[in-house]
């Protein structure tokens, strides 16, 4: 089975509410999300897809995928995952591989992986290891700073009625004041029994992290302490060790070495593992396992169409986060059932470009 074309298509999709970008404490929003879909087309009737998402960069993980990966992946036999991506990896190198480099090998090692599922018969999460087909959703992007009191509370009661087991909450503004006050406000109105979680982006200082996560802890109720910390902050241990929430790390992490640094150090919950930003399910699932030996949960971030995949095949997947980004664009994948969130059971990712999203081409 060989790789005989790589297409790519570019759309920009509303989002169904403004998203805070990472990185700052100031609230900037985006209120598209760039998608760039790759079709990998073989000599056998199967036709592997993946994708990729960024906030205004979608233009240069296309760029990436049809100027440097396309050739590489030409040729090659998709089963061969392992060797597919370290030959991308390797050809990214002079670039730098990171950013929209990484987001362009992601596209093309999961439209691998939905090509091996598909050729096999089988969804990828049981190529992964196929542990669970269902595990909790907590839902993100509802209750953000970007987002009114009354919307957040309307949006994350209608996620928990749809199946959601929980939600989680952006903090990490100019003001933790401000952040501890809408926090409180949010706890006032979530039913009882609802998994709350905050998320500081890895925007918060040792010393306000401390404080948050244990006025979070103790006031509140907070489940979860989400990237309290820079991936590069070596406080992370000291920050586990003065707390009583259990912290999980990783989803702004683009190196498999943060993660590995990290699990390694003890003192963490779970690891909040992005393939988008690590370039894909391959290096994604050694994440995955690595911090399965030291008894470490896997917690896929935002894109469930993925995630369900990762957690599924894990032992320690119980959960993954959910975000409503793609309907508009993609069909199929992860659903709800029973109050879980339910991994595709079709042939590789289980996911298809729908037909009528011409009007959001670029």
């Amino acid at each position: 089975m060989k790789i005989t074309r790589v297409e790519t298509d570019l759309f920009r999709v509303p989002l169904p509410r403004p998203v805070p970008l990472p990185g700052s404490q100031d609230v900037r929003t985006a209120t598209h999300v760039d998608v760039v879909i790759v079709r990998l087309l073989t000599d056998s009737p199967h036709v592997g897809i993946g994708f990729a998402d960024s906030f205004g960069g979608g233009a240069a993980v296309r760029a990436v995928i049809d100027n440097q990966l396309s050739a590489v992946a030409v040729g090659e036999c998709p089963l061969r995952t392992e060797w597919l991506w370290a030959k991308m990896r390797a050809e990214l190198e002079s670039v730098g591989f990171g950013g929209p480099a990484a987001r362009a090998c992601a596209a093309l090692d999961l439209a691998a992986w939905d090509a091996k599922g598909k050729t096999s018969g089988v969804p990828v999460y049981q190529l992964l290891g196929g542990y669970r087909t269902q595990m909790k959703a907590i839902t993100v992007g509802v209750a953000t700073p970007a987002v009114g009191l009354k919307q957040a509370v309307k949006e994350a009661k209608a996620a928990l009625d749809k199946g959601s087991a929980g939600i989680q909450v952006d903090v990490g503004t100019q003001d933790p004041d401000l952040d501890y006050d809408r926090l409180r406000q949010l706890r006032d109105e979530i039913p009882d029994g609802a998994w709350f979680e905050v998320n500081a982006g890895g925007r918060y200082d040792f010393a306000t992290a401390v404080w948050l996560g244990t006025v979070g802890a103790e006031e509140l109720g907070v489940d979860g302490f989400g990237d309290p910390l820079r991936a590069d902050d070596v406080n992370l241990r000291r920050l586990t060790d003065r707390l009583n929430v259990g912290v999980s790390v990783g989803g702004f992490f683009d190196r498999v070495e943060d993660f590995t640094r990290v699990i390694d150090a003890g003192g963490i919950e779970s690891v909040r593992i992005d393939p988008m930003r690590l370039g894909g399910l391959t290096p994604a699932r050694k994440v995955a396992l690595a911090a399965e030996l030291k008894q470490v949960a896997v917690y896929p971030v935002r894109v469930a169409e993925v995630g369900t995949h990762l957690s599924a095949g894990c032992v320690y997947g119980r959960m993954c986060e959910h975000v409503d980004w793609f309907a508009g664009v993609l069909t199929g994948g992860p659903r709800f059932s029973n109050g879980q969130l339910c991994v595709s059971d079709a042939p590789g990712l289980g996911i298809s470009v729908k037909d009528d999203v011409s009007q959001w081409r670029v």
